[in-house]
């Protein structure tokens, strides 16, 4: 994954937390260019993976002409829940990302994989994104950081994975066959302007296959270059000589003549029954395991739209059952391990285990099938990831893949006494492991037999094993050798191994017999049985021989079942491969091949030696994290003088991201409105802290009749506007302990000191010449009925936090959000506030019933002393604006005012349009929620009288100038209400518009039924 710039919020109002559950003490191998941190207590690995690096190193030079001058960073964490907690990239990191490369360091930040050949790969993949970052920021006067907004991402992360993975891909081309299948295959510019669609990793990588072996990979630089200067339009122009379009047809046309000629039946039909589709779940559908009386299958689906969670489904009719676990409703599920791991259903089918990341490493969950009830969850140990769980015939055992000290390797957990043991204990990597139906044997995928061969290729392939329980005797199945075999499973009698293979260069079911030693291929199809990646799970077999498998085709993976006799087994030989349809077209190359060449031989290229390889004490290293700017604009020659406009802001951190300095300057009109704040934020633990120092200037101002001498002699009628600059320089520090990711404790404290300067502009109201003078605060407060004396304002703070919602087009659709807070002022003022703030988003498909509470009370003799807090902003109450209240108004600005409030919303929410099965108008442009709301709040201070409803005896006679207006009694206030509807509008993820149309309730107006009005904030 390819990161170009990040942004930090803390300290958020609401906002779920990215949790770190231990301190990591990382140490530095230095090598010829490379600096790694790793804190892995295996010498042996992280031997392996300097040398790794130096070779992928090598390789990505040959084809970027480019030299690092200095040590690229590279962060290994020992697992992926480890790195899920990383400080190093700010944000959430799921499960799907492999790896990320940042642009400012060019840091390469990645997990040690659960199989030796992910890590290889990632390795490579983000090795080219650091590649990049310099070749755009270090290659010469004619790019710039800013030029990776040239580049589709397409081209970035194809690259990555052209250069890693090279041209023979059978889980790549599977996708290509695909969309040729469906008469899909994409031009440029629908990759560039559809990334939902068009996954840009997989056609990126098909895309600079054909480019490599059509022109030779000499041209993928230029290319890249030119791109990144003007866009991949005129990129192509300037390097081919012709359009993209011209590009797009002959690319098309290559994989069109390669698939047409491949002499598979593109309309192949799965066998069996089709249980799982987008008609009764969603589009992916995976990770498919089914019980072993053949009654349920348990699967992985974004059927509710909004994340991966595990359901239950009837293995007849395919009708979705229940949740057996969602991280949206279970206290305990951080999020689940859906993409190369699969659960396990007892022996009695009565419950069912998976693994979930659950406070910073995987655990066992166990569920019962008939209520979903959750009745364990344990932790593995010092196993912090592992996957794929069998359970064994006795009901008292389960084994799964576990990933320790940076190698995979199989254990065995007994439920009933909590002992845990190791079956392997080796450098090879072992998945995917299951029981023999009589308990005694493991089959599983390794890795044992690539690695101990003289093979050259970048691949190290899975091989298919045994292993006796009571021995821990491992016999290797001499089957497809230099081929994947995955996901193995036991036959219902024992007598065969059913697995998945790609030793035909496509992703089909084969069956290995221990009788004759023979091997038979299942299934013959165009596209293939696959998970989201090659190595997911996607296959289960019952104790009755029932067969589910996950099937991709029209890019969305199905469920299907069959009988173990419904498959026509065709004789094979298991000493042949053929992985010539695993190539991406075109088939010859006719230029320099580089990429391939080089991958074909990554294990002939010389490592390093191991006295290349040092260890170094660790340094900060504090470098810029992010810069920004808000432009340049000034004004000259009006009444208030020159000024200017001006904003810069960036933020600093060490390697690691523990400490993190955020800076900000801001100028906007004349000198006394220069601002600026530096905070400082430490999260080297679990506990957050940190500090700022600011000078924040705010500006309001009034208007203003008066009659006095200005410069004629004489006195005359005069429209004063006042300038009030408000300014405060505050101290402040926080601490924040996260108890999960959807809850935490905060507390804090500040110190102020506030001032004021008021400047009067006057003008002659009849002859328009005017000046300037600087006004006292004491006149001001007079005039304004407000103090504007310097004070002094000091406070402490603690709240607790809660933030589990789902956001959906513009606004939470699903979850809750709470907020209980208390503040103590002290100083100038003294007066305690509360702020409760409750929301809860109800779905119910396809609409969102949103409930808001929210309050804010100041108490104390102070309470009144400070600025009002205003409720008629229309993030809060809808309707209430400038022009909104006509002659017979009972409600008033004052009345929207006060020390204290409350406020309460209830909105219906409709995605209306946006993506498909979400919204209602499909949409991949225009993302709009339609939205009915009803809004209300009461804003009041001390000594106010509270009413429902203001009657005529609430009316009170004020004589201004010596007449008498009548008027209702402004200590007496009472509740406001509206209705009416929004259209929220996702301006493409940089800002959000709600235009809506409200209604008052509870408030006669003889000028207009309806206000007219526009927020420019989110829903709540």
């Amino acid at each position: 994954m390819l990161l170009a710039y990040q942004q930090t919020a803390h300290a958020q109002y609401f906002g779920q937390n990215k949790m770190r559950y231990k301190k990591l003490d990382f140490k530095v191998y230095e090598t010829p260019h490379f600096n790694l941190y790793y804190y892995l207590k295996n010498d042996s690995m992280m031997n392996w993976l300097a040398k790794e690096s130096e070779v992928w190193y090598e390789l990505h030079q040959q084809v970027f002409q480019d030299t690092f001058f200095r040590k690229n960073p590279i962060i290994f964490y020992n697992n992926h829940p480890e790195f899920q907690q990383t400080t190093a990239i700010s944000g959430e990191i799921g499960v799907g990302t492999g790896g990320v490369t940042e642009a400012f360091k060019q840091r390469v930040v990645m997990p040690i994989m659960q199989i030796n050949q992910q890590t290889r790969h990632v390795l490579g993949h983000e090795m080219v994104h650091a590649f990049q970052y310099r070749v755009l920021i270090e290659g010469g006067d004619s790019t710039r950081l800013e030029n990776i907004a040239n580049l589709p991402l397409w081209m970035v992360e194809g690259m990555a994975e052209y250069f890693s993975i090279g041209k023979k891909d059978a889980f790549t081309s599977m996708w290509m066959r695909d969309a040729y299948a469906r008469n899909d295959l994409p031009s440029l510019r629908q990759m560039t302007e559809q990334m939902n669609r068009y996954f840009p990793y997989r056609y990126g990588q098909a895309f600079w296959s054909y480019v490599g072996s059509t022109y030779g990979d000499t041209v993928i630089m230029p290319l890249f270059i030119e791109t990144a200067k003007y866009g991949y339009e005129q990129g192509i122009r300037r390097v081919f000589g012709y359009d993209a379009q011209t590009m797009s047809t002959l690319w098309k046309n290559s994989m069109e003549n390669t698939y047409r000629n491949s002499g598979k039946d593109t309309s192949s039909r799965p066998i069996g029954q089709a249980l799982l589709t987008t008609k009764n779940a969603g589009r992916m559908n995976v990770s498919p395991a089914i019980s072993p009386n053949g009654k349920y299958v348990a699967f992985m689906s974004e059927l509710d739209l909004f994340g991966i969670d595990l359901f239950l489904a009837d293995a007849n009719t395919g009708a979705v059952i229940r949740k057996l676990g969602s991280r949206l409703t279970n206290k305990d599920i951080d999020e689940f391990s859906f993409l190369e791991s699969a659960g396990t259903f007892s022996p009695d089918s009565r419950k069912f285990a998976f693994s979930i990341f659950s406070e910073g490493k995987n655990k066992l969950m166990i569920v019962d099938v008939e209520t979903g009830k959750t009745l364990s969850v344990e932790a593995m140990g010092d196993i912090s990831e592992f996957t794929n769980i069998t359970w064994a015939p006795d009901g008292d055992r389960v084994a799964f893949s576990g990933l320790t000290n940076g190698h995979s390797d199989i254990y065995i957990y007994n439920l009933a006494s909590k002992d845990l043991s190791q079956l392997t204990n080796d450098k090879y990597s072992d998945f995917q492991p299951s029981f023999s139906r009589d308990g005694k044997y493991i089959v599983f995928s390794t890795d044992r037999v690539a690695l101990k061969s003289d093979s050259r290729s970048v691949d190290i392939p899975m091989n298919i094993a045994f292993i006796d329980i009571a021995t821990k005797e491992i016999h290797n199945l001499d089957i497809f050798p230099g081929a994947n075999n995955l996901n193995p499973h036991y036959s219902a009698d024992g007598k065969q191994i059913y697995f998945l293979s790609n030793s035909d260069g496509y992703r089909n079911m084969y069956r290995f017999s221990f009788e004759d030693q023979q091997v038979a291929r299942m299934t013959d199809f165009f596209t293939g049985i696959s998970g989201i990646t090659e190595y997911s799970p996607a296959m289960s077999i019952s104790a009755n021989d029932d067969i589910v498998y996950s099937y991709f085709k029209n890019n969305s993976y199905s469920v299907y079942r069959a009988k173990s006799t419904e498959f026509e087994a065709q004789p094979v030989d298991a000493a042949l491969v053929d992985f010539e349809p695993a190539m991406l077209p075109p088939s010859q190359s006719r230029g320099v091949n580089v990429v391939n060449t080089n991958l074909r031989n990554f294990n002939a290229y010389s490592r390093i030696n191991d006295s290349q390889i040092n260890n170094i004490a660790y340094k900060p290293k504090f470098k810029l994290d992010y810069l920004a700017n808000s432009g340049v604009g000034m004004s000259v020659g009006s009444r208030y003088g020159a000024g200017i406009a001006s904003g810069v802001q960036g933020m600093f951190s060490d390697i690691l991201g523990y400490n993190q300095i955020f800076a900000a300057l801001n100028i906007n009109g004349e000198i006394y409105d220069f601002g600026g704040q530096v905070a400082y934020i430490n999260q080297r633990s679990r506990w957050n802290w940190g500090g700022s120092l600011s000078h924040i200037p705010y500006r309001f101002g009034f208007y203003q009749f008066d009659t006095r001498d200005i410069g004629a002699g004489q006195p005359e009628l005069v429209l004063d506007q006042y300038l009030v600059r408000s300014f405060q320089t505050q101290a402040d520090m926080f601490v924040a302990y996260p108890f999960n990711r959807h809850h935490r404790f905060e507390m804090g404290g500040a110190a102020s000191y506030n001032s004021y300067r008021v400047d009067r502009y006057y003008q002659s109201y009849y002859y328009g010449y005017g000046g300037r003078e600087k006004v006292t605060t004491e006149e001001a407060s007079q005039l304004l009925g407000a103090r504007l004396d310097p004070f002094n304002l000091f406070q402490a703070n603690a709240g607790f936090v809660g933030d589990n919602a789902v956001f959906g087009i513009a606004a939470p659709l699903q979850g809750y959000r709470y907020r209980v807070s208390a503040e103590q002022y002290f100083g100038t003022f003294q007066f305690t506030a509360f702020n409760v703030d409750v929301r809860k988003y109800h779905r119910m498909k396809p609409v969102t019933l949103a409930a808001r509470l929210y309050s804010y009370m100041r108490v104390g003799s102070g309470a009144d002393q400070l600025y009002n807090i205003y409720i008629g902003y229309p993030y809060l109450i809808r309707g209430f604006e400038d022009n909104s209240f006509g002659p017979n108004s009972k409600i008033s600005f004052n009345d929207l005012s006060g020390s204290k409030m409350v406020v309460g919303n209830l909105e219906l929410r409709l995605p209306f349009t946006g993506p498909e099965k979400l919204a209602v108008i499909p949409s991949g442009m225009l993302f709009t929620d339609l939205n009915f709301f009803i809004d209300g709040g009461l804003a009041w201070r001390n000594g106010n009288t509270i009413k429902w409803n203001k009657t005529d005896e609430d009316k009170i006679t004020q004589t201004i100038n010596g007449e008498d207006y009548v008027t209702y009694d402004p200590n007496v206030r009472m509740p406001v209400f509206s209705a009416g509807v929004s259209l929220r509008v996702n301006l493409f993820g940089a800002m959000i518009l709600e235009p809506y149309y409200a209604i008052q309730l509870n408030n006669p107006s003889r000028t207009k039924f309806g206000t007219f009005g526009l927020n420019f904030a989110p829903g709540w």
